[in-house]
């Protein structure tokens, strides 16, 4: 018996001592298994990471079409923020979609931003902005950055749009149809060659999604040089009456389909309304989505600046009649560059 309650004794402690241990390990376990719901600077990694790929990685929706195009008055039917141009180019965001983003006329913080961009039930602040690397542009959204947050930082290229810069000389030489004191000047946007001739939409000039942006410049360098100055001892006033937009579909049917009624008037950083007198420069810009459900990429699109002048004379009379062509060349139009930079997404 004495023995027996011996081995008895040993054999319980065994047991504890093995009972204590399973104990002991279940116990230091615990902890590691609900790390994802207990740890707040993860969990915060995680949506700022959520985050930074949607912003980069996803055009946003609608996508067709585009978001960015809706005004003020259409921003309930956003459903998410995207900055890329297409899926097909993640990293590589779109000019026009990141000024719409930033925009804080259009959108609050942190509202309009929660549904579309960071979701979640949870009241995240957060602080979204975008630099790029030759200091052009420092953008951000949010509140100031506190001690502890969730982080995530991508590089990205940001697409900058087209423009065609038309001086004296070109003026003189392309596309003036001339009627005594009415002058019509035409850019010629052949959608088919544009969409189809560059395939990487990175650089793409695609007028149905992207800015085109046309400058005028030197006009009063544009008269005819044989003018006797005695008879015309100034340049006339010049009034830019009007910019009409005509489309040439695959029927060849031709008409005109959008005016456009403001413009950048020599050097002024505001629009002017039209018609307006001008002393030298014009610039017009076409914003993203103006031409989208007026063109396809069949389309050929004519943009006509009427010109008036004050007296019949032989100001910009030539006999060329073929329209300034929008296109690939770069000694006619810059090309579509993509800048660097990096997008940063706090969230706490």
């Amino acid at each position: 018996m004495l023995d027996d309650g011996g081995n008895l004794s040993i054999d319980f402690l065994a047991g504890m001592t093995i009972f204590m241990i399973a104990i002991i390990w279940v116990a230091t376990m615990i902890p590691g298994l609900l790390i994802n719901t207990q740890g707040r600077t993860i969990d915060y990694d995680a949506v700022a990471y959520r985050t930074g790929v949607i912003l980069v990685e996803d055009p946003g929706m609608p996508a067709n079409p585009p978001w960015e195009i809706k005004d003020d008055l259409q921003k309930d039917e956003i459903e998410r923020f995207g900055l890329t141009i297409v899926k097909d180019t993640p990293n590589i965001l779109k000019l026009s979609k990141v000024e719409r983003f930033f925009c804080s006329t259009s959108f609050s913080y942190p509202d309009d931003y929660q549904q579309r961009v960071i979701f979640g039930d949870r009241p995240y602040r957060f602080n979204i902005s975008l630099v790029t690397f030759d200091g052009m542009m420092n953008n951000s959204v949010g509140d100031i950055k506190p001690d502890g947050y969730g982080y995530i930082r991508r590089l990205v290229k940001i697409k900058y749009p087209s423009n065609a810069t038309v001086n004296a000389p070109n003026f003189r030489n392309s596309g003036v149809s001339n009627n005594v004191t009415t002058h019509v000047f035409s850019f010629h946007l052949n959608c088919t060659n544009l969409i189809g001739d560059e395939p990487n939409i990175a650089y793409q000039i695609n007028p149905l999604r992207d800015q085109i942006m046309v400058n005028i410049t030197n006009l009063s360098k544009a008269h005819n040089i044989n003018l006797i100055p005695s008879v015309y001892p100034s340049p006339p006033i010049i009034t830019l009456s009007s910019i009409d937009i005509y489309r040439q579909n695959p029927a060849q049917t031709f008409g005109q389909v959008r005016t456009f009624d403001n413009a950048y008037i020599d050097g002024g950083t505001t629009p002017t309304l039209l018609p307006a007198f001008i002393t030298d420069n014009v610039s017009v810009i076409f914003p993203a989505g103006f031409f989208y459900g007026i063109a396809t990429d069949n389309t050929h699109l004519y943009i006509n600046y009427t010109f008036n002048l004050d007296r019949t004379d032989t100001f910009f009379n030539n006999s060329f009649t073929t329209p300034y062509p929008y296109n690939y060349n770069p000694n006619l139009v810059t090309q579509p560059k993509l800048k660097e930079g990096v997008l940063e997404v706090a969230i706490w």
